[in-house]
C-alpha cells in the first residue's frame, strides 16, 4: 500500500478570486497484469479538518484515470491511498485549476512531490550505522584445581570357612502300652431334699418369704477299692501313607472372539443452503443486475431498495456514484438510508431527490451534490421524529453575490407537517441555504459546518440552534430569523443563540 499526500495546500483568495476553483487528479497504472484501488479524500483546512471529498475506484492494468473536485476554499489537503497493483506502478499527479480551467501552476504537484517522506508499505528509513562497541576488558585467570588424592586399593576379601556337619537326630523311643483302665465305684446315696418353705403374701411391695431350711447332706458312699496297677502306655502305631493327591482336569480352551462387523456407509453430505435475502438488512450498489438485494447480489438502484426493505431495516447504499433523475419517496417507519465512505448521489434533473414522510427515518453518511444548480431542494421533510446525520451536503459553485444564486437548499421542511426533527453533524456549503424550517417545524440543530451560504432559515419553527460552527467563505449571515418567529427561548436572548453556535450572525427580524 501506498499513502500519497498533497500536504496543506493554501488558496487563500488573490483580489478577491481563490487561485484554484477546481482540482484534477491523474493516475496512471503501468502495471500490465495487476489492477489498483484508488481512495481519494478530500479535507477542508477551515478551523477544523472536515472530510468532503471521498471516492474509491479502480484502475486496470495499463490504464490511466482522471478525476475532478471542488476546491473553491481557502485551504485544502488531499490524501491518495493506493492498493493492489505494486505501488511503484502507480503514477499519480494532482493540478490545481482556475475557473477558466488553466493550470494553476502553484498546485501543480507530480509523483514524486506527492510521495513526500512516505515510503511504500509504509517503510522505515534506513538504521544509522551504529558505534563501535567498547573493548572488553580480559577475564582474570582461573587458579589451578588441587589435586586428587591416590584411592587406597581395597583389602581382599577373606575366604568363607567351611559349614559343620549337621548331628544325626537321635531315635525317638518307644511308647509303652496303655494299661486297662479299672472300675469305677458305686455312687453314694444322694440326701433326701428338705421342705421348700411357704411363699410370704405379696403386698405393694410383696415381702420375701423366708427360704426353708435345708435339708441335711446326705454322707457320702464308701469309695470302692482301686484296681490294680496302671500298666504301662502301648506303642503308638504307625501313621498310615497319605493319599495320592488326584491329578487336575485340564482347563477348557477359551472360545475364538467372534469377527467385528463391517462398518456402515457414510450417507452422502446434503447440499448447501443458500442465503437468504433479509429483508432488514437490504444491499444496493449502482450498476448491479439482478440482484437480490443480498451483500453478495445487491439490487442496482435505490429505489428498489427502499421498496424491498422492511420497517425498522436499514438499506446498505455501498459506494459508488448514483445518478438521481426521478424522486424517491420513503414512507416506511424507521428505516434507515446508510451511505458508505465513497457514496454520492449525484441529482442530474430538476426534481427532489429524496421525499421523506411518515415517522423515524434516518438518513446517514451520504455525499449528495448536483451537476447544476437546480431550483429545488436536495431532501423534503414531513412528519414525525427523523434524523439526518453524518451526511455531506453542497451544490456546484455559482457566480456572483449568493442573493443572486439559484434557490438550492440542503434541506426544507413542509409547512405545518414536520416536527422532532435532528439536524447533527453535517457540512452544508456552496448552498443558497442550508436548510429552510417551514411555519411549525420543531427540532434540534447540532454541531453542523456551514460555510458559503445565505445560512439556515427559521420561518416561524422552533427550532433549537447548538454547537454549529461557520467556515469560509463565510456566510452572508448564520442563521435568519424571519418575522413571526417566538419571542424567547430558544432564541432569545440573541446574545446566548450566538454564543452557543460559535458567535454566530443573527439576522433578527422578528
Amino acid at each position: 500500500m501506498a499513502i500519497l499526500l498533497t500536504g496543506p495546500i493554501d488558496n487563500s483568495p488573490v483580489n478577491g478570486v481563490r487561485p484554484t476553483q477546481i482540482v484534477s487528479i491523474k493516475v496512471e497504472n503501468q502495471n500490465a497484469v495487476n489492477a489498483a484501488t484508488i481512495l481519494v479524500q478530500g479535507y477542508s483546512l477551515i478551523t477544523s479538518r472536515a472530510l468532503y471529498v471521498s471516492e474509491q475506484f479502480t484502475i486496470l492494468p495499463g490504464a490511466v484515470a482522471t478525476r475532478t473536485y471542488f476546491a473553491d476554499l481557502n485551504s485544502f489537503e488531499y490524501v491518495i491511498t493506493v492498493t493492489g497493483a505494486t505501488p511503484e506502478d502507480i503514477l499519480v499527479s494532482f493540478w490545481g485549476k482556475n475557473s477558466a480551467g488553466s493550470l494553476v501552476a502553484a498546485h501543480r504537484l507530480v509523483y514524486s512531490e506527492l510521495f513526500g517522506s512516505e515510503n511504500f508499505n509504509g517503510a522505515t528509513g534506513a538504521t544509522g550505522a551504529t558505534g563501535v562497541t567498547g573493548v572488553t576488558g580480559s577475564t582474570g585467570t582461573t587458579g589451578a584445581t588441587g589435586l586428587t588424592g591416590v584411592m587406597g586399593a581395597t583389602g581382599l576379601t577373606g575366604a568363607i570357612g567351611a559349614s559343620g556337619n549337621t548331628g544325626t537326630m537321635g531315635a525317638t523311643g518307644v511308647t509303652g502300652p496303655t494299661g486297662s483302665t479299672g472300675p469305677t465305684g458305686a455312687t453314694g446315696i444322694t440326701g433326701s431334699t428338705g421342705d421348700t418353705g411357704v411363699t410370704g403374701i405379696t403386698g405393694f411391695t410383696g415381702a420375701t418369704g423366708i427360704s426353708g431350711v435345708t435339708g441335711t447332706t446326705g454322707a457320702t458312699g464308701d469309695t470302692g477299692p482301686s484296681g490294680g496297677p496302671e500298666g504301662p502306655t502301648g506303642a503308638t502305631g504307625a501313621t498310615g501313607a497319605t493319599g495320592n493327591t488326584g491329578a487336575t482336569g485340564a482347563t477348557g480352551l477359551a472360545g475364538a472372539t467372534g469377527a467385528t462387523g463391517v462398518t456402515g456407509t457414510t450417507g452422502a453430505t446434503g447440499a448447501t443452503g443458500t442465503v437468504q435475502p433479509n429483508p432488514f438488512d437490504v444491499y444496493v450498489l449502482q450498476g448491479a443486475v439482478g440482484g437480490n438485494g443480498t451483500q453478495a447480489s445487491p439490487f442496482g438502484t435505490i429505489q428498489q431498495g427502499v421498496t424491498a426493505v422492511s420497517p425498522t431495516g436499514t438499506v446498505h447504499i455501498l459506494g459508488g456514484t448514483y445518478p438521481i433523475t426521478a424522486n424517491i419517496t420513503i414512507n416506511k417507519a424507521g428505516i434507515t438510508l446508510k451511505g458508505y465512505p465513497s457514496t454520492i448521489i449525484l441529482l442530474q434533473a430538476a426534481v427532489i431527490p429524496f421525499t421523506i414522510i411518515g415517522s423515524g427515518v434516518t438518513v446517514d453518511g451520504l455525499t449528495i451534490t448536483s451537476d447544476n444548480p437546480y431550483a429545488v431542494e436536495f431532501i423534503q421533510l414531513g412528519g414525525t421524529n427523523h434524523t439526518v446525520i453524518n451526511n455531506t451536503i453542497f451544490g456546484p459553485p455559482q457566480a456572483g453575490p449568493s442573493s443572486g444564486w439559484v434557490v438550492n437548499r440542503g434541506l426544507v421542511t413542509q409547512t405545518g407537517n414536520m416536527t422532532g426533527l435532528l439536524v447533527q453533524n453535517n457540512i452544508f456549503y456552496s448552498l443558497r441555504q442550508p436548510a429552510y424550517f417551514n411555519p411549525n417545524t420543531t427540532g434540534e440543530v447540532i454541531s453542523n459546518v456551514v460555510y458559503n451560504t445565505r445560512g439556515f432559515v427559521n420561518d416561524r419553527a422552533v427550532m433549537v440552534f447548538s454547537g454549529n460552527s461557520w467556515g469560509s467563505p463565510v456566510n452572508a449571515v448564520d442563521i435568519a430569523l424571519l418575522a413571526g418567529t417566538i419571542t424567547g427561548p430558544p432564541f432569545d436572548p440573541i446574545s446566548a443563540l450566538s454564543a452557543n453556535n460559535s458567535t454566530a450572525t443573527i439576522q433578527d427580524s422578528r
